[in-house]
């Protein structure tokens, strides 16, 4: 049977080994894929609400999620991620990155883990890191051929993306604000 959405969990990130235990959103870092699976359509399952002093000051944010193929013997090929049903508000942005894990690491490891906390910055194009993102179809996604990975998500592989949420100076206050980040490719019928 052909891959379907269902087998691309969504994690997050944060934990001190693969699937350890990290469920708080805010500390969705980087490090290690959490056992905490991202339950889609939920209020701040990633990023928190945009209060009125960061909306005022204006904020910049980060996290880090893993994407990983769960189906039993098919691999996602010339895989793509990209952004889509974004709803950030105006004068806001969100972009995003991929990052792969090292060379023989592809089902256990980890993202980069210098990022001390929601306002640092991941390193972004370079070495196992694309650069950021908005792109918002498959057609112009970002391909995880990245350094020596190559363009498929195999069984139990997984895959990074960090996700940077601006909001300009003077913004609203603002809560439910929606993105879905998304991986498609071909699989085997």
């Amino acid at each position: 049977m052909a891959i379907v959405a269902a087998d691309i969990k969504k994690y997050l990130t944060g934990a001190s080994s693969d699937g350890g235990t990290q469920s708080d959103p805010d500390a969705s870092l980087g490090g290690f894929r959490s056992s905490t699976v991202i339950t889609d359509d939920s209020d701040n399952n990633i990023f928190d609400d945009v209060s009125g002093a960061e909306a005022s000051a204006g904020d910049t944010e980060y996290r880090c999620i893993c994407l990983k193929n769960e189906h039993d013997t098919l691999e996602l090929q010339n895989a793509k991620v990209y952004m889509a049903d974004s709803d950030i508000g105006s004068g806001n942005t969100l972009s995003f990155a991929v990052e792969v894990p090292a060379a023989g690491s592809e089902t256990n490891g980890s993202a980069q883990t210098a990022v001390a906390n929601e306002a640092t910055a991941p390193t972004v194009n370079s070495g196992n890191v694309s650069d950021w993102s908005t792109v918002t179809t498959f057609a112009g996604g970002v391909a995880l051929n990245i350094n020596a990975h190559d363009a498929n998500l195999g069984v139990d592989e997984i895959v990074y993306v960090w996700i940077k949420r601006v909001i300009g100076p003077g913004a609203a206050a603002a809560s439910g604000v929606n993105f879905t980040i998304r991986i498609e490719g071909d699989t085997a019928a």
